[in-house]
């Protein structure tokens, strides 16, 4: 049932597409919003940063957009979509240099990411699991952000998005084993960052 499915999924895309190239715009608005999530997701992911993820997302779709008529195969609108993300994402992240999240700019110029964390409330059954929690997806970002580009867009693709080996060989523009051996090694060295934690 799944299987069919996502075969329906596709025609839709291309019929959207299609109907955008066409003069449609609300067709476009539909693929934004099918889409939106997850890219927003990969762009964050390899980021690390959801103001410039949302921003990287916005340039994604009007390049999407000016560019439609180049996409060879209508029915691969997302993965196609997903390449362009994150290409600018690993574009924007050379370009950048080190920048403050969203959220260290809400913190209390007195007050340290540290005790903001301690101070949340703490689960009733586990004391302490949120604080945890926290800490370790603080380590992931950071172990992300220590991976080579290919690697960390390899693993955030196949292993967070779940996209499928092919899908992200075209994203990346390389073979299926050179994305096993990326998500191979990203892994490798995530373990060694998160040894402590795990």
């Amino acid at each position: 049932m799944e299987a069919r499915r996502s075969t329906t999924a596709t025609p839709e895309d291309a019929e959207l597409v299609r109907a955008t190239l066409a003069g449609r715009p609300d067709a476009f608005g539909e693929l934004v919003e099918r889409y939106q999530r997850r890219a927003t997701s990969v762009a964050y992911r390899l980021l690390g940063n959801l103001h410039d993820a949302l921003e990287v997302c916005q340039e994604s779709f009007l390049r999407a957009h000016r560019k439609l008529n180049a996409l060879e195969d209508p029915s691969r609108f997302g993965p196609w979509l997903l390449r362009i993300v994150t290409n600018l994402s690993l574009n924007f992240r050379r370009s950048r240099g080190p920048r403050l999240s969203l959220e260290d700019c809400l913190l209390r110029e007195d007050e340290s990411r540290e005790e903001r964390v301690a101070d949340a409330p703490h689960s009733e059954d586990r004391p302490g699991a949120r604080l945890a929690g926290r800490e370790l997806e603080e380590r992931i970002h950071a172990g992300l952000a220590e991976l080579p580009p290919q690697q960390r867009a390899a693993l955030v693709l196949f292993s967070i998005e779940q996209l499928p080996q092919k899908d992200v060989a075209r994203i990346l523009d390389c073979s299926v084993e050179a994305v096993k051996w990326h998500v191979f090694q990203g892994r490798r060295k995530m373990k060694e960052f998160l040894a402590e934690h795990l």
